[in-house]
């Protein structure tokens, strides 16, 4: 199976699984970004996906990102529904009192595609990440964080 993922930006690159055995595929910040000790700063990462149906996509830090970074994600993880069709975006926040600067192109996250309980399929295997142009339209479209709902 191909999984689709769309460029927000032509320099945005494309995630990718370093190893056979990856369970996520690591995602680079598309801008360089303070996060600013105290505060809850966003972080684009220039990619969005077609997430399967009955599947849904967990973004959390790379494994190294606090020990390398002093970063955290304030939310714990992100969880990204299949009919979220914007931008991924990853919330951090430092775990000390100094500001922390986050290059462009820096490998920062991580997404693994999973499938959700009321799934109907059996299984889901991922061949390669292809770019594509345009993402599926869907009734949520690009609509991000909290905007489900309150």
């Amino acid at each position: 199976m191909e999984l689709r993922a769309k460029k927000f930006t032509s320099d945005a690159i494309l995630p990718e699984y370093k190893t056979a055995g990856a369970a996520g595929a690591d995602l680079c910040a598309n801008e360089t970004v303070t996060a600013k000790a105290g505060e809850a700063t966003l972080v684009k990462l220039g990619i969005g996906f077609d997430i399967p149906d009955n599947h849904m996509m967990v973004l959390s830090l790379r494994s190294s990102t606090p020990r390398k970074k002093g970063l955290f994600i304030p939310n714990g993880i992100g969880i990204i529904d299949s009919d979220y069709k914007g931008e991924f975006m990853l919330l951090v926040s430092p775990l000390g009192s100094e500001d922390i600067i986050i290059e462009k192109g820096e490998r920062i996250a991580q997404t693994i595609l999973v499938p959700c309980k009321h799934f109907h399929s059996a299984e889901t295997e991922i061949s390669s990440i292809i770019e594509v142009e345009d993402l599926e339209v869907s009734e949520r479209g690009e609509g991000g964080f909290g905007s489900t709902g309150k």
